[in-house]
C-alpha cells in the first residue's frame, strides 16, 4: 500500500519516491532509505525530504522511479572556475534523478590541487590550471543590453575544441571577491569581475546547449555591468536567459546561503527552447521551515571517513576565552567588552565571534569558517569552531567526497577552508541545474506516469 507522506514525496516500504513538477515538465525518482538502525525510515515518515537529503549525503544515489525504455545519453559538462567541483555535486544529483550519467569533459581552475580533487571525485577527463582567459579568443563591443561579440569566440586549443564541442552544460562560478560586500576596497570595480564575461564566450565557442553562472547577489551592481552584458551576449547568440536569486534555506536547507544565478539555454527544437525561470524553480523546491544546523551535523554520525576533515582549529588563547564566555553565559553573540579593541565602540559585524544557533540554519559558510573572528562559526553545542567535515555537510557534499589532492598528501587546513567555503552549495547547484536541464532530461508532465 502506498503511503502518501507529502504531496511531492511518497514512502512505500523502504523507498521514497520524489516527484518534481516544473511547469510542463515532471521528474520522478526513488531512493532507498533503509538502514540497520532504522533511523532513516523513521525520519522518512516525519520529514521525507530531510530523509531524502540525508540518504544522499550518506552516499545514496537516486534513480528514475519508472524503468527507462533506453538509457539516456550522458550529459557532457564543462566546469569553469571549478574549485573542487561543488557545482558538479548538484548537477550530478539532478542527473541521477533523471537516470543520466554525467561526463565532465573539462575542469578549469588555477588551483592545481583543487583540480586533482575534482578529478578524484568526478573522473574529470581533462583539466587545465591555466586562466580561462588564456584558453579562449573573444572580443566584446559595448556593454549592457547592446553588448555583442565582435567575432565568434573560439577556443585556442584545437584539442579542447574537439573535446568540448556541443556539450550539454557549461557551469561556472567566477571569482566573487570583487563583487562581495565584504570587499571594502575594490567593491564593484575589481578587474577580476570581468572574468564573468569569459563564460558566455566559452559557451558560445563550444555551442553549449545550456549555461549556469553562479555568483554573489551583489554581482548585479557591478560597475562593468557583467550580468546584463552576459545576458545580451547570450541572447544575441540564440540563447534564452533567466536570472535571479536562489536561497538555500527557502528550500529547507540548513544554511542561509543566497546566490545569484544566470541560466541560459540554446533554442533547439525537441529539447526545449528556454530554461525554467529561476523564480519557478525556487517556488517548486520551496520547503519551510529550514532544517537546523544540528539536523546536518548533530548526533553520533562520523560524517567524512577522512581523519583530516575532523581536525579542530588551533585557537588562540583569547579566542578560547571568547568561546568559553559564550557558553558560560549561554549567549550566541559576543559582548562588546569581550571583543578586540577595534570593536569596543560597536561593530556592524555582530555575527563575528558568534555561536551558531542549534535550532536554526547555519549562516553562509565562507572560507573563514574555521576562524571565530570571521563569522558566526562557533559550534552550537561544543566549545570550538566547526570542522571541515561539518562545513562540507552544510554545503551538501556527500560524506564520501574526498578532499585530498593525492592519496599520500592530505589537504592543508587553508586549502580545506577555501575549497569548502568557496563551493556552490549542493541545493543551489541542483536548483540551477534543474532550471538549465529539466527541459532536456525530464518528461512532459501530461505524459508522466
Amino acid at each position: 500500500m502506498l503511503d502518501t507522506v507529502t504531496p511531492q514525496i511518497t514512502l512505500e516500504g523502504d523507498r521514497l519516491t520524489r516527484s518534481l513538477r516544473l511547469g510542463r515538465w515532471s521528474l520522478r525518482s526513488s531512493l532507498d532509505v533503509s538502514s540497520p538502525e532504522g533511523a532513516e525510515l523513521e525520519e522518512a515518515c516525519t520529514d521525507p525530504l530531510g530523509a531524502w537529503w540525508k540518504a544522499c549525503l550518506r552516499g545514496g544515489v537516486p534513480e528514475p522511479a519508472t524503468p527507462l525504455e533506453s538509457r539516456p545519453k550522458p550529459l557532457r559538462v564543462l566546469d569553469l572556475f571549478s574549485g573542487v567541483g561543488g557545482l558538479m555535486v548538484g548537477v550530478q544529483q539532478l542527473a541521477a534523478e533523471a537516470g543520466c550519467r554525467v561526463i565532465c569533459e573539462l575542469a578549469v581552475d588555477t588551483d592545481a590541487d583543487a583540480l586533482a580533487v575534482h578529478t578524484l571525485n568526478h573522473r574529470t577527463r581533462r583539466v587545465s590550471s591555466e586562466s580561462v582567459t588564456s584558453l579562449i579568443d573573444y572580443r566584446i563591443r559595448d556593454s549592457g543590453s547592446s553588448a555583442r561579440f565582435v567575432y565568434p569566440p573560439a577556443l585556442l586549443d584545437d584539442r579542447l575544441m574537439d573535446a568540448c564541442q556541443g556539450v550539454d552544460l557549461v557551469g561556472a562560478g567566477p571569482p566573487c571577491q570583487g563583487h562581495s560586500n565584504l570587499n571594502n576596497h575594490s567593491r564593484r570595480s575589481d578587474p577580476r569581475n570581468l572574468l564573468y564575461l569569459t563564460v558566455p564566450a566559452f559557451a558560445v565557442a563550444c555551442s553549449a546547449q545550456a549555461v549556469v553562472i553562479e555568483n554573489v547577489m551583489s554581482v548585479v551592481r557591478d560597475e562593468a555591468q557583467v550580468v546584463p552584458t552576459t545576458r545580451a551576449l547570450l541572447e544575441s547568440c540564440g540563447y534564452a536567459v533567466t536570472e535571479g536569486v536562489l536561497a538555500a534555506d527557502s528550500m529547507g536547507w540548513p544554511q542561509t546561503r543566497k546566490r545569484h544565478f544566470l541560466v541560459a539555454r540554446r533554442a533547439n527544437e525537441g529539447t526545449g527552447s528556454a530554461p525554467v525561470p529561476i523564480e519557478d524553480v525556487q517556488s517548486a523546491l520551496a520547503d519551510s521551515p529550514p532544517r537546523s544546523v544540528l539536523w546536518a551535523i548533530g548526533g553520533s554520525e562520523r560524517l567524512s571517513p577522512d581523519p583530516t576533515m575532523h581536525l579542530e582549529s588551533e585557537l588562540t588563547f583569547l579566542n578560547r576565552e571568547r568561546i568559553q564566555w559564550l557558553f558560560d553565559n549561554d549567549q550566541h553573540d559576543l559582548a562588546l567588552h569581550e571583543r578586540p579593541d577595534c570593536h569596543q565602540d560597536g561593530t556592524s559585524y555582530g555575527a563575528v565571534y558568534g555561536r551558531m544557533h542549534a535550532a536554526r540554519p547555519a549562516p553562509t559558510i565562507t572560507t573563514g569558517y574555521m576562524t571565530p573572528g570571521r563569522g558566526r562559526f562557533v559550534h552550537p553545542t561544543e566549545q570550538r569552531t566547526i570542522t571541515p567535515a561539518e562545513a562540507a555537510r552544510l554545503q551538501g557534499f556527500p560524506d564520501s567526497y574526498r578532499f585530498s589532492p593525492a592519496l599520500d598528501r592530505p589537504a592543508s587546513r587553508s586549502q580545506l577552508a577555501k575549497w569548502i567555503g568557496d563551493a556552490v552549495a549542493m541545493p543551489l547547484g541542483y536548483a540551477a541545474a534543474a532550471s538549465a536541464l529539466i527541459p532536456q532530461v525530464a518528461t512532459p508532465a501530461e505524459t508522466a506516469g
